[in-house]
């Protein structure tokens, strides 16, 4: 009989526990309610007769703490792809064929244009050539130098050093496939 006393308020108690987790809690700003605790304050004691048992309990709210965990990487997240209809490629335009004005030709240089002297005993040159006929753009070659121009007129601008004669080649090409060289020897005016 004593066993089924226990049993009985064992039973009452969790049930009594399941009844206030499910009883609505006042929420509080700071914490969530979320589990009850459920607090015995009177002492059951076996009776040898069959008397009712009154327990009296207290259900509180228990706050609980949520924990939020961020864990960053170096590896970077590849952005998504949106399909793109594919583009039209551009179909090359015919270019008109340049119209010569004659013979292509330039002055062979017999001078420098103009001269300056930079440190340790280097100088800047420049030559100016006067390309005729032909068809721009012109590619004008100082030995390996390149430069591409639409001007009759372009400067050449390179660097010297010493009192030793300047020899060079100048090649010009014109957009109309003709090609004229000349080589040239000039004497440095700095060492007059």
């Amino acid at each position: 009989m004593f066993g089924k006393k226990t049993l009985a308020i064992g039973t009452f108690v969790l049930v009594l526990g399941l009844v206030a987790c499910a009883a609505p809690a006042t929420p509080q700003p700071t914490a969530v309610p979320q589990a009850a605790t459920v607090v015995v304050t009177s002492v059951v004691t076996p009776t040898p007769e069959p008397t009712p048992v009154v327990v009296t309990a207290t259900v509180e709210p228990t706050p609980v703490v949520v924990t939020v965990v961020v864990i960053a990487t170096d590896t970077p997240v590849p952005p998504t792809e949106t399909p793109m209809p594919p583009a039209e490629t551009p179909r090359p335009q015919p270019q008109p064929t340049p119209t010569s004005s004659g013979p292509l030709d330039f002055a062979e240089p017999t001078r420098l244009d103009h001269w300056q002297q930079l440190p340790e005993d280097e100088y800047e040159c420049t030559i100016i050539l006067q390309i005729t006929g032909g068809a721009p753009p012109y590619t004008v070659l100082h030995d390996l130098d390149e430069l591409t121009t639409w001007e009759t007129n372009p400067a050449i601008v390179f660097k010297a050093r010493g009192c030793i004669r300047i020899v060079h080649t100048i090649t010009v090409e014109s957009a109309d496939g003709q090609t004229v060289s000349h080589d040239y020897a000039i004497i440095p005016p700095w060492c007059g």
